[in-house]
């Protein structure tokens, strides 16, 4: 068992929690190993040297982008397991920490209990192919939630403030004030948006927007119930759109979020689908699982039951 560390990860607090971990480990004799990263891009290539090398579980020490990274060195270049039979962990202590709550995992002590229970599970990959910041077309990964627009923005906001705001201020907090700020300038642009499997009459869809996400998770935004009725294992995202949503209506539904009421907004809509195409003008900044990532166009496609994952 390999456990990949991001020291950095919510200003430290994540080196602090491995550090009680690995001591709780050690007095129930649980053998491991250990790799602290140091750069970006790290926990990838550490993730998938552990696999061709033979190793059987790798996890996690970190928030969700630590874990989005550790989740894509589990493929090769040509997007299959590196080795279909190992499981990939989290234990989550990162700024916002969302995936957790969809597999149960709300904390280190029922993290620690079902690492070393070692129940897994097979749940879904989302694929995205979209423009990154050099201009340049590039492939990530998503266990969680894509989010375009306001979304993009206030991920990057958040990530601005993690070296400056006090660390008593918690995800859920940073995410709201980050939206709110992000308001200010918020503006609709016209979306295309082509589902792969939809009926034909509903396969284009036009919207006026600037918020809306992609969802294999429920959960984003430190809390937020994006996607309440999303699945990790039924073979599809959960598309939710807005149409025409101005300030004002994003305001009223920030406190809805959080219990997913917003779905019963007329301005808002569920779409499930196996795939997505998105265009928009001008491009919209595109979030993967809490981190920047680039730009529209993007094509998002669901891998079903690609990634073995523990789960309480």
């Amino acid at each position: 068992m390999l456990f990949v560390i991001n020291p950095t990860a919510a200003r430290g607090r994540a080196l602090r929690e491995w550090e009680q971990a690995r001591r709780q480990l050690r007095q129930r004799g649980i053998q491991f190993s250990e790799y602290m990263t140091s750069r970006s891009g790290e926990a990838s290539k550490a993730t998938r040297q552990a696999l061709q090398a033979g190793e059987a579980c790798i996890v996690a020490v970190g928030g969700d982008g630590t874990l989005n990274e550790v989740a894509s060195g589990y493929f090769d270049e040509s997007g299959q397991p590196v080795n279909p039979q190992a499981c990939l962990g989290l234990l989550p202590c990162g700024t916002g920490s969302d995936f957790c709550r969809s597999v149960g995992l709300s904390n280190r002590g029922i993290a620690l209990q079902a690492i070393i229970a070692g129940n897994s599970r097979l749940i879904d990959v989302v694929k995205i192919e979209l423009i990154g910041h050099d201009g340049q077309s590039v492939s990530r990964y998503s266990l969680n939630v894509v989010s375009f627009g306001l979304g993009g923005e206030v991920v990057r906001m958040v990530n601005s403030w993690r070296n400056t705001w006090p660390r008593w201020i918690g995800g859920h907090a940073r995410f709201v004030m980050a939206a709110l700020q992000a308001l200010k300038t918020y503006r609709n642009h016209p979306v295309q948006i082509q589902f792969d499997d939809q009926p034909n009459e509903t396969n284009d869809c036009y919207v006026f927007s600037n918020f809306f996400v992609a969802a294999n998770g429920r959960f984003a935004g430190g809390g937020m119930k994006f996607a309440p009725q999303a699945e990790l294992g039924d073979g599809l995202m959960d598309v939710v759109l807005t149409d025409q949503a101005d300030r004002l209506d994003i305001l009223k539904e920030l406190p809805r979020i959080r219990f997913g009421a917003h779905l019963r907004n007329p301005k808002v809509r569920l779409v499930k689908s196996s795939g997505v195409a998105i265009n928009a003008w001008p491009p919209l900044p595109v979030d993967v699982d809490g981190e920047t990532a680039g730009f529209t166009p993007a094509r998002l496609t669901i891998n079903p039951s690609a990634l073995r994952f523990i789960t309480a």
